[in-house]
């Protein structure tokens, strides 16, 4: 058998396995990038209402999804990747540090900066066009959703405070029903004594 005929054999036995693993190659591209996009969909959708459960689940999928690859027991990340892990981690540090009752407007400002600068991030690496500005802008949130989140915050931080002894619990007495006096109240069978009726004559 001739050096040709050898390479034929083995480019017909391997061709359709490399064309197998090429595919899968392909699909495993295209899946990992739905992933991301499906990440930054849910963002965009609830930035207006981030205390939903689907905000929170996004939020620490980011780590995950734009970890990079591991070569030979070596991360590796693309330039993009590294921007959207960094912000991650700085707004999730923010997040996680005690407003100061004082400032809270100012915590809150910051907070925004960060996620749109997280979003921008995102919206760089998967090839959207959108600017911070129209990121932090351009959405629709009802008055209604901002106060409800407002009392439901204000409702269990009352609560845990009653509960943990910061703030005593208000009470008010409305209405107290009248004064007896336990002398007045005659054992059952007695007779009354002379400056009063029995119920009978009472009654009669």
């Amino acid at each position: 058998m001739e050096a040709i005929d050898a390479i034929m054999i083995l480019a017909v036995i391997a061709g359709p396995v490399l064309a197998v693993q090429a595919q899968k190659y392909v699909e495993s591209i295209k899946e990992a990038r739905n992933r991301k996009l499906r990440i930054f969909y849910t963002l965009m959708s609830t930035r207006a209402t981030r205390l939903t459960q689907e905000h929170v689940a996004a939020l620490n999928m980011i780590d995950i999804e734009f970890y990079g690859k591991n070569r030979f027991g070596k991360r590796n990340q693309s330039d993009g990747e590294k921007n959207i892990t960094n912000a991650w981690k700085i707004y999730n540090d923010h997040l996680n540090n005690k407003k100061p009752d004082d400032r809270v407007e100012a915590w809150i400002d910051k907070g925004d900066e960060l996620f749109t600068s997280l979003l921008y991030a995102m919206a760089q690496h998967l090839g959207y066009e959108f600017d911070e500005v129209q990121l932090k802008r351009d959405c629709y949130r009802p008055i209604a959703h901002g106060n409800i989140e407002l009392e439901q915050h204000k409702l269990r931080q009352g609560l845990v405070d009653v509960l943990e002894g910061k703030k005593p619990l208000p009470m008010a007495i409305t209405y107290l029903p009248p004064y007896h006096p336990i002398d007045s109240v005659q054992p059952v069978g007695s007779k009354p004594s002379a400056g009063q009726k029995s119920s009978k004559e009472t009654n009669e």
